[in-house]
C-alpha cells in the first residue's frame, strides 16, 4: 500500500505537468520547477507591435510604466500599468539600454549622443559622461546598477557601425570597454578584454555577468569585482543557443533570465543548468521585471513588446 502512494502521486504530477505544457506551449520546461515560476493563469501577451528593434526595457515605479527603446526608429516608448502605449521620446538619440539609479532616476545609454544620461525629476536630461581620458565614448549600449551605487555600462561600437542605430562618427577609444561610474562621478574602465561587451547584471556585490555579442557561442562571462571596482574574469558562466545573450536579469533566487534567439532562457544561479524557456516568435533582445507587484516579465522582441506574469521578481539594488 505504501509503495503505491508515491507512484500515484508521481503519476498525478506527470499528468498535471503534461496538461500545463499543453495549455502553455510557449513555456518549455527543461526542469519541472520551471512551471512553478509562473501562476497557473499566466499567459503570454503581446502589448504592442510594429517596431523595428525593441531594446532596453526598465520599469519605473513612480510612473507605473515600463520604458523601452526602438533603437532603429530613434524613439523610446512607455507602456503603463493602465494599458496605455505611447511615444516617450522622438527623437530619442538612439537610446538603447536603461536602468534605475539608487535614487530611482532613469539612466539611459545613448548611441546617438555617445553618452550615459540621467533623467531628472523635472524630465530634463543630464549627460553623466561622454568622454574618457579626453576621448569620446563609442556608443554606450547597456547599463546596470551595482550594489555600491555605481553604474556599470558597456560601450561597443554598434552606434558607430550601423547607421540605423546611431549617428555614426569616428571611433576614438582604442577598445570596446565596460565602464564604471561611481556615485561621486569617477569614471574608470575595469573591463577591457572583450570584443563587443553588451548585456550585464550583478548577481552579488562581488560578481558581475557580462555578455559578449561578438562571439557566436552565446557566451556570458563571470567577473569577480572588488570593493574598489577592479574586475577579474573567472571564465564562462553559461552559454546559450540559439542566438546570443543581449540582455539579462537576475531574480531574487539568483536564477538568470537571458534573452535569446528563441525568446528567454532561464538558468540556475551557477549557470550550469537550463531550467526552461519562454518561446517567442522573434529574437528577444532584452527583458525586465516590473508591474504593480514587480512580477511581470516584459520582453522586447524585435518588432513587439511582450509580457507574462511570473511568481518571481528581480534582484534589485534600489
Amino acid at each position: 500500500m505504501c509503495l503505491l502512494k508515491p507512484c500515484h502521486t508521481h503519476l498525478a504530477l506527470v499528468r498535471a505537468y503534461s496538461e500545463r505544457m499543453t495549455a502553455t506551449p510557449y513555456l518549455r520546461a527543461t526542469c519541472p520547477e520551471f512551471l512553478q515560476l509562473f501562476p497557473e493563469q499566466a499567459r503570454l501577451q503581446q502589448l504592442g507591435g510594429g517596431f523595428t528593434w525593441t531594446e532596453g526595457p526598465v520599469y519605473v515605479p513612480g510612473r507605473q510604466a515600463v520604458i523601452f527603446s526602438d533603437v532603429r526608429q530613434n524613439k523610446t516608448w512607455r507602456y503603463t500599468d493602465a494599458g496605455q502605449l505611447a511615444v516617450e521620446l522622438d527623437p530619442s538619440h538612439h537610446q538603447n539600454g536603461h536602468c534605475l539609479d539608487a535614487q530611482y532616476r532613469l539612466i539611459a545609454c545613448s548611441h546617438g549622443q555617445r553618452a550615459l544620461l540621467r533623467q531628472e525629476d523635472s524630465g530634463e536630461w543630464t549627460t553623466l559622461v561622454s568622454t574618457f581620458e579626453g576621448q569620446r565614448l563609442n556608443s554606450p549600449n547597456d547599463v546596470c546598477l551595482a550594489p555600491d551605487g555605481s553604474l556599470w555600462f558597456s560601450d561597443p561600437t554598434y552606434g558607430l557601425d550601423n547607421p540605423q542605430e546611431g549617428y555614426g562618427g569616428t571611433k576614438e577609444l582604442p577598445g570596446n570597454w565596460v565602464f564604471r561610474l561611481t556615485p561621486d562621478g569617477h569614471l574608470s574602465a575595469p573591463i577591457r578584454g572583450r570584443s563587443m561587451p553588451n548585456g550585464l547584471a550583478f548577481t552579488s556585490a562581488d560578481t558581475l555577468l557580462l555578455a559578449d555579442t561578438a562571439e557566436d557561442e552565446g557566451k556570458v562571462y563571470r567577473y569577480h569585482i572588488t570593493v574598489d571596482g577592479t574586475a577579474t574574469c573567472q571564465g564562462v558562466h553559461f552559454s546559450l543557443s540559439p542566438g546570443l545573450t543581449d540582455g539579462l536579469r537576475i531574480d531574487q533566487a539568483g536564477r538568470i533570465w537571458s534573452s535569446a534567439g528563441d525568446g528567454v532562457q532561464v538558468f540556475s544561479a551557477d549557470g550550469q543548468t537550463e531550467i526552461g524557456r519562454i518561446l517567442l516568435p522573434e529574437t528577444c533582445a532584452n527583458l525586465c521585471f516590473g508591474g504593480p507587484n514587480g512580477t511581470t516579465l516584459y520582453m522586447t522582441a524585435t518588432s513587439a513588446l511582450w509580457c507574462i506574469e511570473t511568481n518571481v521578481s528581480a534582484l534589485s539594488w534600489v
